[in-house]
């Protein structure tokens, strides 16, 4: 049951644990992504409107012209291309034409000067440009076969929106991308690490924390708060090595009268006070020469060890003499009998317990033969009195 409620208490922690950390990282994880995007969109929208501040549309249209003026554009247009790419930290940067429904590169700032198409994702977004005639942003980071690249397609057009092509500027964002990947690996790396640390403690000190609870709970009487049968048959084991020393060990029993009559006359929950106000008194005869054992349902023992028969009896008597009220004005009422080992008779304390309860016994004859000759008193209980003589 014990290792049962551990278990329980411990996978909710864990879980609710993993829930927070994982909220918490994903918030990290978006705020540091948008940042990152942000800069990147930053950076590539200052290069961005430098192009397009340098490019116009009669340097895109000429390009594909085979006169001499389209051989001076391209001239033009390749030398600022090459000198951008480096400015900007592009990985690429062309211009694509649509011409007959075919698409293609006609101008490119490749180190080895030759074409580029881009494919996947970037090939639908150079599609939207060219066919809805607008700006195209990356919507994200692109992992193509080249590396990863933040891309902006800008369409160049008349002022009656007649596109001639389409500017492609794929900026190279590797280093950002791999830094950043780094970043998300480690961060989850340590979470893991912490969240495994936070269990292993966690779990020690649940464990730790726990253990004198469940020893308190397993030898406790959950109705009087004193000890129950357990941890008097543990105490008993624990006797015998004494005895073995030579040292005196005692036992006296203990029967709580009327609790029957009070239940059926009052209820349970009245007897239920009226037992843990009897043993309250009980304890504090005993006055910490040992713990109130209870042992059955009406039924208190206690063991001394290293006591004296004349002080054993001094608290038996003290016991027997007990005239206060307990709950609702029931007096108090228990037999009560001691024995101390003696090993001329005793072979066990199992012999002396037998000792103590008829004594015990003898003792609860000797209260209702008193009772007998008494007359009951009258009492705000009622009925109640009148059974006192029958039950004990």
């Amino acid at each position: 049951m014990k290792n049962n409620l551990i278990r329980k208490m411990f996978i909710i922690l864990i879980i609710t644990v993993l829930f927070v950390a994982a909220g918490v990282f994903g918030i990290v994880y978006a705020l540091s992504l948008n940042a990152m995007m942000t800069d990147i969109r930053q950076r590539a929208d200052g290069v961005r409107d430098y192009i397009l501040a340098t490019l116009t549309f009669d340097d895109v249209a000429d390009i594909s012209s085979s006169s001499s003026e389209g051989e001076l554009a391209r001239m033009r247009v390749n030398t600022m291309l090459s000198q951008l790419r480096g400015v900007g930290n592009l990985k690429h940067l062309y211009i694509i034409q649509e011409q007959d429904g075919d698409i293609y590169t006609s101008m490119s700032a490749m180190p080895d000067g030759g074409s580029f198409m881009p494919d996947g994702a970037l090939a639908n977004d150079l599609r939207r440009s060219l066919t809805q005639v607008q700006q195209i942003t990356g919507r994200r980071i692109y992992d193509t076969a080249h590396g990863s690249v933040y891309a902006v397609f800008w369409p160049v057009t008349k002022s009656d929106d007649e596109i001639v092509g389409v500017v492609c500027m794929e900026f190279d964002v590797d280093s950002i991308q791999q830094s950043y990947r780094r970043m998300v690996t480690y961060s989850l790396s340590l979470s893991a690490a912490l969240i495994a640390l936070f269990s292993i403690v966690a779990f020690l000190s649940m464990t730790k924390s726990t253990e004198g609870i469940y020893k308190q709970l397993a030898h406790m009487d959950m109705l009087t708060g004193y000890e129950n049968r357990l941890s008097y048959e543990r105490r008993l084991s624990e006797c015998v090595e004494l005895l073995r020393s030579g040292k005196s060990v005692s036992l006296l029993v203990f029967d709580v009268n009327n609790l029957k009559t009070i239940n059926d006359s009052f209820g349970h929950k009245h007897g239920d006070a009226y037992l843990k106000s009897t043993a309250d008194i009980l304890s504090g005869h005993l006055d910490g020469a040992s713990p109130l054992y209870r042992i059955g349902g009406d039924e208190f023992a206690a063991i001394l060890t290293g006591y004296k028969e004349g002080d054993v009896q001094r608290i038996l008597e003290s016991v027997r003499a007990e005239k206060r009220t307990t709950v609702k004005r029931h007096p108090f009422s228990c037999a009560s009998g001691a024995a101390t080992f003696d090993s001329n008779t005793d072979k066990s304390l199992r012999d002396v317990f037998s000792r103590a309860d008829e004594a015990m016994y003898a003792n609860k004859a000797e209260l209702k033969a008193q009772q007998s000759a008494e007359t009951a008193p009258p009492s705000e209980n009622g009925a109640f009195n009148k059974y006192l003589i029958k039950e004990i």
